[in-house]
C-alpha cells in the first residue's frame, strides 16, 4: 500500500463535527462528504449539544457556524480556546456568510483554521476539508513519532543510567577486591615496543615487593623480572598471552632490597582507552618451592635408609644366622679352632651390623630435617 493510498484512507475515516443552527445547511454538507467518502459524521442544530457530545468522542475536524442565535460560533471557539489540548490538534474550518474581515480576524485568533462561505461551493468544501485533515493526519504523524521517539530516549535514557550505576557498582567492587588482595597486582600496556611502566598496583606490591605505589609506578616488569633478558623468554610469554587473552608462567622477581623470590605469574589481556594492557597478579611461591624440595630430598633419604634395610643389613644379618645355625647343630661337630674362627664371623658381622643401625639412623634424622624445613 502506498503512503498516498494510506493517507487517503486515513482521512475518509476521520470523525467530522458539524454545528450550524440551519438544518439545510447540515443536510448539505452531509450529502457532501458522503459523495466524498466520509462515513463518520456527528452534527446538530443546537450549539449546546456540542458540549456533550465532545465529552463522548473527539471529532478530527469541526465544522463551525459563526452566526447562530443562543451560542454563538465565537463562544464555541473561546471555550475551545480554553483546552490546549483541543485548541492545539483540532482544525476549525468556520462556515460563515459574514465577509467582514474583523469576524475573520476574531475567528483566526480564536483558533480557526479557514474559512467556508455561504453559500458553499461543492469542490471548495471537499478541498478544504481535506487539505485540513491531511494537515491534522501529518501532524498527528509526527506527533506520534515524537512521542515514540521521546519515549525510546526515556527507555534508552533509563537503560543507559542503570548501566551508569552498574558500571559504577562494579568498579567499586573491582577496586575492593583490587585493593584487598593478598596477592601482588600490577598493570601496564603492550604495544609493540614492549610493556610501559606500571599504570597501577595494588597496596599487597609494597609487601610483596618493597617498594611503594609512587616508586613502583616509575618502573617496569623489566625493572624487577630477571628472567626476562633470556633468550626468548619475554616473546614466548607474550605470544601465548596474545593467542589466549591469559597466561601462567614462573618467574623469579628481584625485590628493592636485592632478594630474589620465586613467582607464579598469571597474566590477562584488558583493553583500557582503547590500548591493550596486561595485568599481572604475582604470587610468592619461594616457600613452597622449599617445601617441596624439601620433600624430595627426605623421599630420597627415605629411599636410601629403605635400600640399606632390604639389602645391606641382611648381609651381615645372614652370616651371623648362618654360622649361629652350624654352631647349635647337634649333627655337625665343631673343632675348636673352627669354633674361634666363627665366633669371629658372629663378632664381625655384629660390629657392621651396628654401624650399618647407626648410618640408619643418622639417615633418618636427616630425613627428620628436611621434614622440619
Amino acid at each position: 500500500m502506498t503512503e498516498k493510498i494510506q493517507l487517503k484512507e486515513a482521512i475518509l475515516k476521520s470523525t467530522i463535527f458539524i454545528v450550524d443552527d440551519q438544518i439545510q445547511n447540515i443536510v448539505l454538507l452531509e450529502n457532501i462528504l458522503s459523495l466524498s467518502g466520509f462515513k463518520n459524521i456527528w452534527s446538530t442544530a443546537n450549539p449546546k449539544d456540542f458540549f456533550s457530545q465532545l465529552e463522548i468522542s473527539k471529532p478530527d475536524i469541526l465544522l463551525l457556524d459563526l452566526m447562530m442565535p443562543e451560542v454563538s460560533g465565537f463562544q464555541i471557539l473561546e471555550e475551545l480556546n480554553k483546552n490546549s489540548e483541543i485548541k492545539e490538534f483540532l482544525p476549525i474550518l468556520v462556515l460563515t456568510a459574514d465577509t467582514n474581515p474583523k469576524s475573520k480576524e476574531r475567528a483566526l485568533k480564536l483558533g480557526a483554521r479557514d474559512f467556508l462561505t455561504k453559500p458553499f461551493d461543492i469542490s471548495e468544501v471537499t478541498l478544504r476539508i481535506q487539505n485540513l485533515l491531511t494537515t491534522k493526519y501529518l501532524m498527528d504523524q509526527l506527533q506520534g513519532q515524537n512521542e515514540r521517539l521521546e519515549q525510546k530516549v526515556n527507555i534508552r535514557t533509563e537503560e543507559l543510567r542503570k548501566a551508569k550505576e552498574e558500571a559504577e557498582k562494579n568498579e567499586k567492587k573491582y577496586r575492593l577486591l583490587f585493593d584487598a588482595n593478598l596477592d601482588d597486582i600490577n598493570l601496564f600496556f603492550l604495544d609493540e615496543s614492549g610493556p610501559s611502566n606500571f599504570i597501577e598496583t595494588n597496596p599487597a606490591s609494597e609487601t610483596i615487593l618493597g617498594y611503594t605505589k609512587e616508586e613502583l609506578l616509575r618502573l617496569s616488569v623489566r625493572d624487577i623480572d630477571i628472567r626476562i633478558n633470556e633468550p626468548g623468554y619475554y616473546e614466548e610469554n607474550v605470544k601465548k598471552l596474545l593467542n589466549q587473552g591469559s597466561h601462567e608462567f614462573e618467574t623469579i622477581i628481584r625485590k628493592k632490597n636485592g632478594e630474589l623470590r620465586n613467582m607464579e605469574v598469571k597474566a590477562n589481556i584488558l583493553e583500557l582507552d582503547g590500548k591493550t594492557a596486561v595485568m599481572n597478579i604475582y604470587r610468592d611461591i619461594t616457600d613452597r618451592l622449599s617445601f617441596i624440595n624439601a620433600i624430595i630430598n627426605q623421599n630420597k633419604a627415605l629411599k636410601e635408609i629403605a635400600w640399606i634395610q632390604s639389602h645391606i643389613v641382611r648381609a651381615p644379618l645372614a652370616r651371623m644366622m648362618g654360622v649361629i645355625q652350624l654352631i647349635v647343630d647337634p649333627e655337625i661337630e665343631v673343632e675348636d679352632q673352627e669354633f674361634q674362627k666363627f665366633l669371629q664371623i658372629i663378632l664381625d658381622s655384629a660390629f657392621e651390623l651396628d654401624k650399618i643401625i647407626r648410618d640408619i639412623s643418622d639417615k633418618s634424622a636427616e630425613a627428620q630435617r628436611f621434614q622440619n624445613l
